[in-house]
């Protein structure tokens, strides 16, 4: 099944966050990176659909960090399981993108940092995805990724990606 990408999905952990980065005490949770927020204001000129998919704890709320960040508003959808009652991998949680966008999941990119969650469960689901690996894919990793799959060095690396017309189709 061929078709266009419309909309690009955002984990929020080790994606648009850096797992070094300590906890803001405000927010609650570690603050989107400059690089996220600039990568996503500079993408947002694009005729795309932004979502960000995030498992979130009570009281979590991803707003705000996206609020601060300057990059709220750019977002479509912003899903987070507390309110969902759904956690990623869970089919259900990847067929709330589809919903909230109202697009079939082949046009849909999930681009996070967890193998199972942001990889391999939403490709089952359909979609595309981009994996973040900043050290590139650990030995044990290389043979698991599905066909199909992106591997990203940075969250900024979905421009290049996006910008590739041949990429921009689904194999």
């Amino acid at each position: 099944m061929a078709g266009v990408i419309e909309c690009v999905t955002f984990a929020y952990g080790g994606t648009l966050t850096s797992p070094c980065a300590a906890r803001d005490p405000v927010l609650g949770m570690r603050p989107v990176t400059e690089d996220a927020a600039r990568t996503i204001q500079h993408l947002a000129s694009r005729n795309l659909l932004w979502v960000l998919l995030s498992n979130t704890g009570p009281g979590q709320d991803r707003t705000r960090a996206l609020a601060r960040a300057g990059i709220l508003e750019l977002f479509t959808a912003v899903l987070q399981s507390s309110e969902l009652g759904l956690d990623k991998p869970d089919p259900l949680a990847y067929a709330q993108i589809c919903h909230a966008i109202h697009r079939p999941p082949h046009q849909v990119m999930l681009v996070g940092n967890n193998f199972t969650n942001d990889v391999t469960a939403p490709m089952a689901s359909g979609m595309r995805a981009a994996l973040l690996r900043p050290h590139g894919l650990a030995a044990e990793e290389i043979p698991l990724l599905p066909r199909g799959a992106h591997v990203l060095r940075r969250v900024s690396d979905v421009s290049g990606l996006l910008d590739s017309g041949e990429k921009l189709y689904l194999p």
